[in-house]
């Protein structure tokens, strides 16, 4: 009698198995949407001849007198791992200045590194339009850096969306 129990048991739970259930998925509610088109990006290098050195998928490097310029593109969404990219420092680690003259977010700061040849001087300016972050740094020398700071400023002021 036993026996016929578990067997009676084990037809019924085989009988369901036939019939399957289709579960609806975290995939088949919220579909990921496509990223947005990249904005242009406008900028006026310097008159110094500045050469372009690199171009591929993730930006551009210009050799400039004394001095490299670096365009990039990342996708948008964590400002520490940007910096952290480019600088090498975090959020916490570095004075970033927030300000919002465009339609994107402005994130400007100003860092300094140990390089091959000594120590170096990096700038660097973040435009955050939600979906990018659109990045132009430059890096010198400490001892070429003093005399750059109008060509940067003309550089980074010249630096929109377009």
């Amino acid at each position: 009698m036993k026996r016929l129990w578990m067997i009676l048991a084990a037809v019924t739970l085989l009988c369901g198995c036939g019939a399957r259930e289709t579960f609806e998925t975290v995939g088949d509610v919220y579909a990921e949407e496509p990223l947005p088109i990249q904005q242009e990006v406008v900028y006026k290098l310097p008159e110094d001849d500045a050469a372009q050195a690199v171009q591929s998928e993730y930006g551009q490097l210009y050799f400039c007198d004394g001095y490299e310029i670096t365009m990039q593109t990342m996708s948008s969404g964590n400002l520490d791992k940007t910096l952290r990219e480019l600088t090498g420092f975090g959020a916490n680690e570095l004075t970033v200045i927030e300000t919002g003259l465009t339609e994107a977010a402005r994130y400007d700061c100003v860092w300094t590194a140990a390089g091959e040849g000594g120590d170096m001087v990096g700038r660097c300016v973040i435009l955050d339009d939600g979906a990018y972050h659109y990045c132009m740094t430059a890096m010198a020398s400490e001892e070429k850096a003093p005399s750059l700071r109008q060509a940067w400023q003309e550089l980074f002021d010249s630096f929109i969306l377009g």
